[in-house]
């Protein structure tokens, strides 16, 4: 896929682009990038026109990046929407995403109905749905990722002295070489001190903090057909959030895979694959 740059009222999104078919975009985790994903989404582009994009404060975006400007996830999925707007307005999108990606696909989903076709949810991240509805009373809540994410280092002497920090180690465990890669590819910018990363720690840890309440109430508005792919090890979609997944009408499949982490679209990305071809077959039979 091409890396290009979209003019959208938000500002400059920085994205990937390539194959033809049936409009398809797909969303990345909280501090990731387009690039993580590119190796999963190649073998995709003989049947999908596919965009992968960068959020707002992550990889590439040219779009404003102030921590204390962001309110929450929905700011990310009104970015998804206007990016969508301009690339192709008319058409009705399917939507992939990991992590964030997932929640922000469906919430975006939630605010433009009809122009999303179908859904695939990744381990999408979320509160338990018990705890989202204290934070939507106004509820304060402990949030250990955001904290964590603030601790990060932010600026390596060098890309390779980036790579030998992180091969092997904390969430890069289970990826392959070609995919850590690619983090560090679409993830660091080159600057006179050596390499920094382009999720600056505290971006990182505001959107920790700005975690959406409101996938129980995006959940319940949801018409068009989707899937659900949870990881077995580390991942953010807890039993009870996967069991009201899984007894939504639309829902085709809500499932947990065995032997995967958090990271199943890298582990497994034949799974994810089969996930985007089917709801696309559902959604083309409606």
């Amino acid at each position: 896929m091409d890396r290009i740059t979209i003019s959208t009222p938000a500002g400059p999104v920085s994205a990937l682009q390539g194959g033809a078919g049936g409009r398809l975009h797909f969303a990345h985790a909280t501090g990731m990038n387009a690039q993580v994903y590119a190796r999963l989404l190649a073998p995709l582009a003989g049947s999908f026109a596919i965009t992968a994009s960068d959020a707002r404060g992550h990889g590439l975006s040219g779009l404003p990046k102030d921590p204390a400007a962001l309110n929450s996830w929905d700011d990310f999925a009104s970015d998804l929407n206007n990016l969508l707007d301009v690339i192709d307005g008319g058409a009705r999108w399917l939507l992939a995403g990991h992590s964030m990606g997932a929640a922000v696909s469906l919430l975006a989903a939630s605010l433009r109905p009809e122009r999303v076709a179908g859904l695939v949810l990744i381990d999408p991240a979320m509160l338990p749905f018990d705890v989202a509805a204290l934070v939507r009373a106004g509820q304060a809540i402990p949030n250990p990722m955001a904290d964590q994410a603030a601790k990060r280092r932010g600026l390596f002497p060098s890309r390779a002295d980036a790579r030998a920090a992180y091969h092997g180690r904390g969430v890069f465990r289970s990826w392959a070489d070609a995919d850590l890669d690619a983090y560090l590819a679409g993830g660091l910018v080159d600057i006179a001190e050596g390499a920094e990363l382009a999720c600056a720690p505290a971006f990182e840890s505001a959107t920790f903090r700005a975690v959406s309440p409101n996938i129980e109430p995006a959940l319940h508005a949801l018409r068009c057909p989707f899937i659900l792919l949870a990881g077995e090890h580390g991942s953010t979609v807890q039993a009870a959030e996967l069991a009201a997944f899984a007894a939504h009408p639309a829902c085709l499949r809500a499932v947990r895979v065995p032997g995967t982490t958090h990271f199943l679209p890298l582990e497994r990305p034949e799974l994810v694959h089969d996930a985007i071809i089917e709801v696309s077959s559902s959604a083309a039979a409606r």
